[in-house]
């Protein structure tokens, strides 16, 4: 069980045993499970897919990825037809790889309300989210790769509750989303907001408010480098 005493899910015990095999072999990917979530690299789709897995729709969406901060920062995602907002945030310097993909999305409760009671499943958290991307780019380690990994056993990562807020300029603030701990740890947090659609005290907001589910979540690339050691993250011991 999980620290909010429910079960855990089969994609996230999976996640544990990848971890606990690690460096000798990495599991193959479920293409059943797989289906529709992030990949291990960030890709145009990178958002879409993450709506998909953070409340388990099958709801067809369009990714709207923006170049411009500005124009991310005003832009609203839509229930139907469905569509998300992506923004990528890249690495200072030569290297040039993501670092941050940050997702506007629509919260399960919208999906239903528009969709039917079928439409989404449960909300896995932005954490969730990033558990599987962990899962994927483990999988997509080479035998060399594996062999540098830094944070190895499953005990070594973890994944820290998101750091909930409902208001976006909250939201957009910068934030520590990989650190370590004062034993090395490795923790990985994601920044999320979420106003769901029959809240009542968005009763009076406009439309384009309600319903919103956001995510800062670690690019495929940077997680794959802070695991093998190419790049360092903060040392917060108190946090």
């Amino acid at each position: 069980m999980n620290r909010s005493g429910k079960t855990r899910s089969p994609w996230a015990i999976a996640v544990l045993l990848a971890l606990a095999w690690l460096p000798a072999c990495v599991s193959a990917p479920d293409a059943s499970r797989r289906s529709g979530a992030p990949a291990a690299a960030t890709t145009a789709e990178f958002c879409r897919d993450a709506q998909a897995l953070i409340v388990g729709s099958r709801i067809p969406a369009q990714n709207i990825v923006h170049d411009d901060y500005d124009a991310f920062v005003k832009s609203k995602p839509v229930a139907r037809p469905l569509q998300t907002q992506q923004y990528v945030m890249f690495e200072e310097g030569p290297t040039s790889q993501p670092r941050r993909v940050s997702c506007k999305m629509k919260t399960l409760d919208h999906l239903r309300a528009e969709y039917g009671a079928d439409a989404a499943a449960e909300d896995i958290g932005c954490s969730g989210v990033n558990r599987d991307t962990l899962e994927r780019v483990l999988a997509s380690l080479t035998r060399p790769e594996r062999r540098r990994l830094r944070f190895r056993q499953a005990d070594r990562i973890v994944f820290d509750p998101d750091e909930f807020t409902t208001q976006g300029p909250k939201w957009l603030e910068p934030h520590d989303f990989a650190y370590t701990d004062a034993t090395g740890r490795l923790h990985l947090v994601s920044r999320a907001m979420r106003n769901d659609w029959l809240d009542p005290r968005y009763a009076g907001s406009p439309p384009q408010f309600k319903g919103t589910r956001y995510c800062h979540l670690v690019a495929p690339e940077h997680l794959k480098r802070i695991l093998t050691g190419e790049v360092a993250v903060a040392a917060l011991p108190d946090r």
